[in-house]
């Protein structure tokens, strides 16, 4: 089985990750703003830029991102021999004789843990795939 994120859940994760990063960064922002009645042009530019890069970043994937040197952004496949977490191509494989069950962890970002006795578990953004994939995921999982 084969989960790959979509383009609109990209999008969409890459919105929630990145504002949970930069939370500080904005909050204190804002907080200065709201108080003096100042608006830093700094963190205005800064805050510009953020947003820019990550539209810019996701118009290149939509662009060029396609066709037979497509490279999936992220995805996991789920085999015989065990769990491999892709990471824009760069694959990571948890063996099923290494595999530990999985748990969801409640910070910030929501994280997926998949625990293995070996090597180091495989963590990734809750948000990553639909809610459809994930219930797939898990159900499959439980099974093991």
């Amino acid at each position: 089985m084969l989960i790959i994120q979509t383009r609109v859940q990209g999008l969409l994760n890459r919105l929630y990750t990145m504002s949970i990063q930069y939370f500080w960064f904005i909050a204190v922002g804002l907080i200065f703003a709201m108080s003096t009645g100042i608006y830093p042009k700094d963190m205005v530019l800064l805050f510009f830029i953020l947003i820019i890069s990550i539209v810019l970043f996701t118009i290149w994937l939509f662009v060029f991102n396609s066709g037979r040197s497509k490279v999936i952004e992220y995805g996991l496949e789920l085999n015989e021999q065990g769990i491999t977490f892709i990471d824009f191509g760069v694959k990571v494989t948890l063996e099923w004789k290494h595999f530990e069950g999985f748990k969801i962890v409640n910070s910030l970002p929501r994280l997926i843990v998949l625990k293995s006795s070996k090597s180091n578990d495989i963590k990734f953004s809750y948000y990553l795939f639909s809610s459809a994939q994930r219930k797939k995921l898990f159900d499959y999982l439980e099974s093991k």
